[in-house]
């Protein structure tokens, strides 16, 4: 494993071996995003350019692999032209939109990749050869008679890729992103409340996500003017609303119901026990390639609600393992997370049937072994 900055001592990682990486990597980063500072950018999304030139791929044939497998080539690590270089079967897994956009990692509803970018809404620009369209022709030079798989991690990113100009016959293959279904398990639910002071008589409804309450992506105010309907139809006294990942704005706190934040969790088995102790994941993304989140609610036995739209459309079965509200709608939203809470018979259904479609569908092992097929397939072409 080639990496931008090793944390750990395992000798199979390694960083690339000049003496000022680290130091070149930072100011990399830094200096990626200068030309941004010509536009107002509206801050819908992430940015990263990748124009700097780099020679990483140096570093890579160092290794004589057989095949290259990208993850992440954002904040100055690998220039759009340095994955052209590389002299071998080039696999990427793509996570977001970056791949195929002039430097958004997700468009906000904007289809203007399928053309080339230009007069970038989140730029705020209306000049057609703005820095996005100059990008995803610096892309597309690059990229163009590759030896390339992609590999999107939801059919909703497979779409894009088919509808963008950049990868008209590149082939591929949709592979969902894989967890520990050991270590994401359902724990006894009446224990898991006491042990995070929920109270036993509520039912308990969570929210999450890494930033979850600043990224407006992530549809935290879907989620409050969904509680808000709930307090109006007589809910009030029956659930409160959790949230991890990032602490509720100020003035949130007149909801109807209670809402309890409990921050930033680095534990794995602590994040595995707060999903057994709620009753339902609510996820009202506007824009999410996969939504991780989701499979780990469900590996803990937690029905989870979400939009019909993206990412989960390949995750939860509608009213059998969870609940897919009509987009974007906070009437649908609420709908199903009543749904899914009213009836304790029908939860533990649900529950059940979630916990089942992770260990099938999302179980580390069973995504491995979809990547050594694919792996096989590659190899099988040589000579």
């Amino acid at each position: 494993m080639l990496v931008g900055r090793k944390y750990s001592d395992d000798p199979t990682v390694s960083e690339p071996p000049h003496r000022f990486h680290r130091l070149t990597s930072a100011m990399r980063g830094r200096l990626d995003v200068l030309p941004l500072s010509g536009y107002r950018k509206t801050e819908e999304s992430y940015w990263t350019l990748g124009w700097l030139p780099n020679r990483i791929d140096r570093a890579v044939q160092a290794h004589e692999p057989q095949i290259v497998h990208v993850h992440w080539t954002g904040g100055g690590f690998m220039s759009v032209d340095a994955l052209r270089h590389i002299p071998y079967p080039v696999v990427w897994t793509l996570r977001d939109m970056w791949a195929f956009t002039g430097g958004c990692h997700y468009t906000a509803g904007c289809e203007r990749y399928a053309t080339a970018c230009g007069s970038c809404p989140q730029l705020r620009s209306t000049d057609e050869q703005d820095l996005s369209r100059r990008m995803w022709l610096q892309k597309q030079g690059a990229w163009r008679g590759m030896d390339l798989w992609l590999v999107p991690i939801s059919s909703w990113l497979a779409g894009c890729v088919h509808r963008s100009g950049l990868f008209e016959d590149t082939p591929v293959e949709v592979i969902p992103n894989g967890i520990d279904t050991g270590c994401f398990r359902p724990y006894d639910p009446i224990a898991a409340k006491a042990e995070w002071g929920l109270s036993a008589d509520r039912k308990h409804i969570l929210f999450g996500a890494i930033d979850a309450t600043d990224d407006p992506r992530k549809g935290f105010h879907h989620m409050v003017e969904a509680v808000h309907l709930l307090a109006r139809t007589g809910w009030s006294n029956r659930v409160e609303l959790v949230v991890f990942g990032g602490t509720p704005p100020p003035g949130i706190a007149d909801l109807g119901i209670p809402i309890r934040s409990v921050g930033k969790l680095a534990d794995d088995a602590a994040l595995a026990k707060l999903y057994s102790a709620c009753d339902v994941m609510v996820v009202p993304s506007e824009q999410e390639a996969f939504g991780k989140t989701l499979i780990e609610a469900m590996a803990c036995g937690t029905p989870v609600v979400a939009f019909a739209s993206g990412g989960p459309t390949d995750i939860v079965e509608h009213q059998i393992s969870g609940y897919l509200a009509e987009p974007f709608s906070v009437d649908s939203l609420a709908n199903g997370i009543i749904w899914c809470i009213e009836d304790d018979a029908r939860n533990a259904a649900l529950g059940g049937k979630a916990r089942a479609r992770a260990e099938r569908e999302f179980e580390i092992d069973v995504v491995a072994q979809r990547y050594q097929s694919l792996y096989r397939q590659i190899l099988s072409r040589a000579p």
